[in-house]
């Protein structure tokens, strides 16, 4: 298994980056008709007249790795952020888009006092309706996240909160549900989520970990009455029928999952490797759709089908990563017919990875990054 380098999370690295200017992304085709569409390579067909700018942060800001419910005309996108200029310490924001116009972007989930298992980072947010009881209270969104401890990329664990109302406050749940000991090492987190039953807190929770390999798991966490948390034991997900950038066999992490229509498949976009070598060389050029059945998700069995890429050539920028899907409150694929991607874009330039001299750097590549969607009709709906 290849390395894992990916960083959903700011990491050390981009520390000492301290160059200021920023490369405008390339340009964005617009289509006018059908004809113009990318073509049907894959199981989902990209429209580029779809392309649209979800959330730009003020300079000295980022925003990555969403979590994106879509309800009528209000989306609620939960991403990585940081809340001073320029400090990578990150909060978990809520940005609030209605008919298409930001609203309000604030932060809803920080740092724990030192020395809780989540008191330096907070991010990777995933968010999904239930019944949850803690405390004595029946909470109806839970939202997992990835902490951790050290400013660096190193020890993270993945958590849940809790909320009756999608705007906050969260209540965390003080101790981390999937854990790793080693702090010399990347750790557990990226997790995403989806409702097994809306009448109940049993989660399908999928995550990465990453030590001395790259790999994602699976777990069914009972949340129902939180003082009696189950999670079952991880199973390991396959990543046979996984391709990468270059067309090689992938491995698979950083993602996001949502149901399909017929609850009986999982839908997840993934980071595509491999990394390129230029700054940023820590993510992906690009992001695949692809799906499994939920059956086989459950048994860590089966081969991934990819469904479709979102790369430079669809979207004009030299990255593209860190993805969400449009989901219902429950995890569905907000419309059926469609699927829907909100993902990170990037600039890119000099220093490489071999080559790490920063004077030449012309891209301050984490304040870069901002959020994009794009759709996709399924070319065949099943």
């Amino acid at each position: 298994m290849a390395p894992f380098r990916t960083i959903r999370r700011a990491c050390a690295l981009a520390t000492v980056m301290g160059v200021s200017a920023l490369l405008a992304p390339l340009g964005t085709a617009a289509a006018e008709d059908d004809a113009n569409a990318r073509p049907a390579r894959d199981r989902v067909t990209w429209d580029p007249a779809s392309l649209a700018a979800v959330y730009e942060p003020e300079p000295g800001f980022y925003s990555y790795a969403p979590s994106v419910v879509r309800d009528g005309d209000t989306e609620w996108i939960w991403s990585c952020h940081n809340d001073r200029s320029r400090v990578i310490e990150d909060h978990i924001y809520l940005t609030k888009r209605v008919d298409g116009v930001v609203t309000e972007t604030r932060s809803v989930l920080q740092a724990s006092a030192s020395p809780a298992w989540d008191s330096f980072h907070t991010c990777d947010p995933s968010v999904v309706a239930g019944r949850f009881h803690y405390g004595g209270v029946r909470y109806s969104y839970a939202m997992f996240y990835l902490g951790n401890d050290v400013d660096a990329s190193a020890h993270n664990q993945v958590g849940v909160a809790f909320a009756t109302d999608p705007d906050g406050p969260w209540v965390k749940y003080l101790e981390p549900i999937v854990t790793s000991e080693r702090i010399d090492q990347w750790g557990a987190g990226q997790p995403s989520a989806v409702s097994l039953s809306g009448a109940s807190g049993r989660v399908l929770l999928t995550y990465t970990r990453g030590d001395t390999s790259t790999r994602a798991y699976a777990s069914v966490v009972d949340l129902s009455v939180v003082e009696r948390l189950r999670v079952s034991p991880p199973v390991l997900l396959p990543t046979d029928g996984l391709t990468g950038a270059d067309g090689a066999p992938d491995y698979l992490n950083g993602f996001d999952i949502a149901l399909d229509r017929t609850g009986r498949n999982v839908v997840a976009v993934r980071e595509q490797h491999p990394y390129p070598t230029d700054n940023p060389w820590w993510i992906g050029p690009s992001v695949q759709v692809a799906r499994l059945s939920l059956t086989n998700v459950l048994s860590g069995t089966g081969t991934w089908e990819p469904l479709g890429d979102i790369d430079r050539e669809l979207t004009g920028f030299s990255r593209n990563h860190n993805a969400g899907l449009a989901r219902t409150w429950h995890g569905r694929l907000a419309d059926p017919g469609t699927v829907e991607v909100v993902f990170t874009s990037s600039c890119s330039s000099l220093p490489t990875i071999d080559d790490p001299d920063w004077s030449q750097a012309t891209c301050d590549s984490l304040y870069s990054y901002d959020l994009w969607s794009i759709t996709g009709r399924w070319a065949t709906v099943r």
